[in-house]
Parts: structure tokens; sequence; C-alpha cells
């Protein structure tokens, strides 16, 4: 979905030149469902480069899409040294939904690549992972798979390849990118994008089920339970059980009768 990008690539670009931090946030509950949670940091030189002209941020980083793709957008909050951040959210319902949202947040030329993340709920614990990389090797404008950004360029004579590779540069410079993964264990992996290289995560954890375990040992009691009342019942039933008798006939006896 291209609206969201500008959290990761398009809000750089429009800042070209200026830091802009952004962490993105996988926190997994129990169940599979949680949240992704997006924070985009611009520092003051980011901000006055939006605001250049006499507009205002809140007006030239639009996101007011965002809210009917599912997200939570929160507003741009201020800090006095002049910088500003703003947070984005969406929760999912299982973990299947993690890689489609990441997409949502680099889209195919953000830096987050190869999103998995796995459930397997077994007898007794359930095991988790999240996986993929950070690769800011790969990161690109887009500017050249817009058409419609490319036939506008092109008809105002601008060389659309020297804007991409200078655009590239400065957003080469410019983005950093954190991701956090946090499991149901409270274990949290943190993995920071390295300029030009790719980075791996792999944030995997296993989590007792502790309803499953206490259903699974009182299974085990009733069943040994059983099996002892069984086992007492058929001591019982001999013990009740009649003494044969044996009647000792005589054959002598019978003849001299």
């Amino acid at each position: 979905m291209r609206r969201l990008a500008p959290l990761l690539v398009a809000l750089v670009v429009v800042l070209a030149g200026c830091k802009v931090d952004t962490t993105v946030t996988v926190d997994v509950h129990n169940d599979g469902s949680g949240v992704v949670t997006v924070k985009a940091a611009l520092d003051p030189e980011a901000v006055r480069a939006a605001e250049t002209g006499g507009g205002k941020l809140e007006d030239r980083v639009r996101l007011s899409d965002l809210t009917a793709a599912g997200w939570t957008v929160s507003p741009w909050e201020r800090a006095g040294g002049g910088d500003a951040q703003i947070v984005i959210s969406k929760p999912f319902e299982s973990v299947d939904q993690i890689p489609s949202i990441m997409k949502e947040i680099s889209g195919p030329n953000g830096p987050l690549r190869d999103v998995a993340a796995t459930r397997d709920r077994g007898l007794t614990s359930t095991q988790y992972e999240v996986r993929g990389a950070v690769d800011l090797a790969a990161i690109g404008t887009g500017v050249a798979a817009d058409p419609d950004l490319v036939k506008a360029l092109t008809n105002q004579q601008v060389d659309v390849n020297a804007i991409d590779q200078q655009l590239l540069t400065e957003l080469r410079d410019s983005v950093s990118v954190t991701v956090e993964v946090k499991l149901p264990d409270g274990s949290t992996k943190v993995v920071h994008g390295v300029p030009g290289k790719r980075v791996t995560f792999d944030a995997s954890a296993s989590s007792l089920n502790s309803k499953r375990l206490l259903l699974f040992g009182l299974a085990i009691v009733l069943l040994l339970a059983a099996g002892g009342v069984l086992l007492i019942g058929r001591r019982r039933r001999r013990a009740r059980a009649p003494i044969p008798r044996f009647e000792v006939h005589s054959k002598r006896g019978e003849s001299m009768r």
C-alpha cells in the first residue's frame, strides 16, 4: 500500500538532507494478536525544512488516509528543541498478518524486507518467531517506478535519473531505521539498520501454556486415580469370592452301608 510509505521513504525524500529516525515495534501477545507501532522522529532541521515558506508540518506531511487503512494516527508532538515526532499503530489478530502490515509500512522500495512470523502451538508450549531484515542497501526512492511522476518530470524537462540518484544519496544518508520485536515471554529483540548494509533479525521465544499444562496434569492424575480404583475393586472382588467346597466321597463307606 503505497500511501503508507511516507513513514519510511517518502517522508525522508520530502525532507531530503535532514535526519529522520524511525522505530518499528512489533508487539506479539500470548494469543498471537498484537500491534505494530511506527514512530518517526524529525530533527529540528527537518521540521524547519518541512515548514519552509510558512507551511505547517501537519499540512506538508498528510497522513489522514491511514485511518481508513486501519491505522491509529497520533497528532504530531513537538519538543522544546524544535524536533517533532509522530506515532502510528495498527493491531493484528494473528501473527500471519505481520508481514503484510510491514509491507504497508515499507512498500516495495523501503528497508523492511523478507518479514515472516509464525506461531506454533504444542501440547504444553507455544513457539513464536518473527524474522526479516533491515536492508538500507536496497532502499530506493520509488521515483522511477511511479509513471505519473515520471511523466510530470519529463514534461518539465527534468532528468528523472539524475533526480532519482540525488534523492537516493540523500535518502541513504538521512534515514535511520530500528526494529523492535517484543514476544510474550517478555524478551525484546532490537536491530538497528546500518547504512549501505543488510542486517537480518530473528526473534524467537517459547511460552508455556499454563492452562493446557494444568489440564494435562489433571488428566494424568484422574487417569492414575481411575486405574487405582479399578485395581482396588478387583482386589475386593477377589477377597469376597466364596471358598470352593469339596465333598469327599468314600466308595468303601458306601459299600459297607
